[in-house]
């Protein structure tokens, strides 16, 4: 008996979209950026590279899915003054790009690809900016200081080989410097 021509319905679909994004943030965790490609991911699945596109409509669209899964914990805290709230947010940032430093490098290498998840972190941080009372000129600079030091002290750490390993002085030295930078947000 012949197959029909087309992609199978979405129940016979030989693996999730969900399947399809732990193992694409699992090859860029264990390979690198480079490594995340669409033969490269199908080989791993055992699937056809053009399930991911049906999936995900192309490159862009797998790293935006991906890019949400990985950052969608990232919150502020509920509670606390709004400077508490932007280091603990930026600190819950600053853990997921240790966690996924391959991630954001792909990220930056496409800047067409600016994910939800980033772009409400980006919001979050903006409106937290806004509580403090800072006035709208400053906000978006302060918000790029602050985000821009926590990728730089996060990938510095990542492309040093410690990663998650990384002792916890350095990660007490990112929260120190964090607190004299919000410090002098705060004046």
């Amino acid at each position: 008996m012949k197959r029909p021509r087309g992609r199978p319905p979405r129940a016979e679909a030989p693996v999730s979209r969900d399947d399809i994004v732990e193992a694409a943030l699992d090859l860029l965790d264990r390979e690198g950026a480079n490594a995340l490609t669409m033969r490269a991911l199908a080989e791993r699945l055992g699937i056809n590279p053009m399930t991911i596109h049906h999936h995900f409509g192309g490159r862009d669209g797998l790293i935006g899915a991906i890019s949400d899964v990985a950052y969608t914990q990232v919150t502020a805290p509920v509670d606390g003054t709004p400077i508490d709230r932007i280091s603990g947010l930026l600190k819950a940032y600053h853990a997921q790009v240790l966690r996924h430093p391959a991630l954001t490098m792909l990220i930056f290498s496409r800047p067409i690809v600016f994910p939800q998840q980033a772009d409400r972190i980006t919001k979050e941080i903006s409106a937290l900016l806004a509580e403090i009372g800072l006035p709208t000129h400053r906000t978006e600079p302060w918000r790029d200081i602050l985000v821009d030091f926590t990728h730089g002290a996060a990938l510095a750490t990542a492309m040093n080989g410690r990663g998650l390993n990384c002792a916890s002085s350095e990660d007490q030295g990112f929260t120190i410097a964090l607190g004299e930078l919000l410090v002098g947000l705060s004046r």
